[in-house]
């Protein structure tokens, strides 16, 4: 993780199966540096979900989701839990309690990405890359929002973790979100993101890749004679 440029922390990102149906999902982020521990904050995601197969598509249908925000003077957090049959879910937050209505196709912030990954490879399948704009209905904390994944070319792109050939995405939240992001995802990560950019005003914060258990030899850039 790098604020302006300069190493502030790291996230790790943990996918597996918690049983034979389900999979769990994690990112924690930790700070690093000196200045980011005494200022900044530690933030835990976490998901429950299974997958069903819907019209040809791989339709991921959370169960649960957590969000937690440690700061210095405060915690802030979400938690969710899905009732598919009244189609509502149970949330508590630090401000309390409340249901909240869903749609069938509903995710999280932190599945979308694992749903744009899904829908990726299916497309690469059906040779229909790249893609057009994407609408995904997302459960952001307590609203129900549709959110858009907007397609931005392609690239090389090389951070610690090698050289990728990646896909830009720009994901839009909503007008001055400071949660809209570009994301750069690779055929070579199962179409996980390589690379995340925050950015607003004179603030930027990256995500790069360093390692991943899906990379066997870590890819590299061609020389220009190479090209």
């Amino acid at each position: 993780v790098l604020y302006n440029g300069k190493p502030v922390g790291e996230l790790e990102f943990i996918l597996e199966k918690a049983n034979e149906s389900v999979w769990h999902v994690k990112t924690e982020t930790r700070a690093t540096s000196f200045l980011a521990k005494t200022l900044g904050s530690e933030v835990t995601e976490a998901s429950h979900f299974y997958w069903q197969k819907e019209a040809g598509r791989d339709q991921l249908i959370p169960l649960t989701y957590h969000h937690v925000s440690r700061e210095p003077l405060r915690t802030r957090f979400w938690q969710h839990r899905y009732d598919w049959d009244n189609e509502l879910t149970q949330t508590l937050t630090h401000e309390g309690e409340q249901t909240i209505e869903i749609r069938p196709d509903i995710l999280d912030p932190l599945t979308l990405r694992l749903q744009l990954a899904a829908d990726l490879a299916r497309l690469e399948a059906m040779d229909s890359l790249p893609m057009e704009d994407q609408h995904y209905w997302v459960l952001d904390r307590d609203d129900v929002e549709s959110q858009r994944i907007e397609p931005r070319g392609a690239e090389t792109i090389e951070v610690p973790a090698g050289c990728f050939d990646a896909l830009k995405f720009y994901r839009f939240r909503k007008d001055g979100s400071t949660r809209n992001y570009d994301l750069w995802v690779s055929q070579a990560l199962a179409w996980l993101p390589v690379q995340m950019v925050f950015q607003e005003d004179n603030r930027e914060i990256r995500f790069e890749l360093v390692s991943s258990d899906l990379i066997q030899e870590t890819p590299q850039c061609l020389s220009p004679e190479t090209n």
